[in-house]
């Protein structure tokens, strides 16, 4: 059976209709890789700064709040202008002048990084967004706030990020976002008293 599907893939192949298609084929792979890298911001490292990145289930909204820490290094000779910044579909937020952990008995204010915070800002009159630029050969790093209305119970979250600049050019990362560590110790000490 196999062998006979082997026999007639390369008979197939060895025709000209069979060739026309590998050559068809080829070419819109080829396609696809240069539209792909024409899309991508050019001289644009992302990387993620893992320990400045967490969530958090927050008790007053039954919400996600969410902070995502990138460290950006643009090695072209041009300035790199982000406008948007999407974590899975969910567009940045302002972030909350403060937000609190409620334990059982202690109450936990959290800090956010310490370095330039990317909003998004969309102008009433000519829907214009403001930019967040990256010099040229510069490194800097930044931090996102999202909010997400899916409740999760677990400590992981995986989600696409994607920067796009005012050339509509793109950048995306796969990113893993851990519990904040208060709040999971929270959550055992809470255990330990059941």
């Amino acid at each position: 059976m196999l062998q006979q599907i082997f026999k007639e893939l390369l008979t197939f192949i060895a025709s000209s209709t069979g060739q026309w298609v590998i050559l068809i084929l080829g070419c819109v792979i080829a396609l696809a890789i240069v539209y792909h890298r024409w899309r991508q911001i050019p001289g644009l490292t992302v990387n993620l700064i893992q320990e400045d990145t967490w969530f958090i289930n927050r008790d007053d909204n039954n919400r996600l709040s969410i902070v995502v820490s990138l460290h950006l290094i643009n090695k072209s000779a041009a300035p790199i202008q982000f406008c948007r910044c999407k974590l899975s579909g969910y567009s940045p937020k302002p972030p909350l002048d403060q937000m609190f952990l409620e334990g059982y008995d202690k109450t936990i204010e959290l800090t956010y990084p310490e370095y330039d915070s990317f909003s998004e800002i969309v102008g009433k009159s000519e829907n214009l967004n403001s930019v967040y630029v990256l010099n040229p050969y510069t490194e800097q790093q930044m931090w996102v706030y999202y909010e997400s209305g899916i409740v999760t119970l677990r400590n992981m979250l995986r989600a696409p990020i994607v920067l796009k600049d005012l050339n509509r050019k793109r950048k995306s990362i796969q990113a893993t976002v851990p519990r904040n560590m208060e709040q999971i110790q929270l959550y055992r000490e809470a255990a330990m008293r059941w």
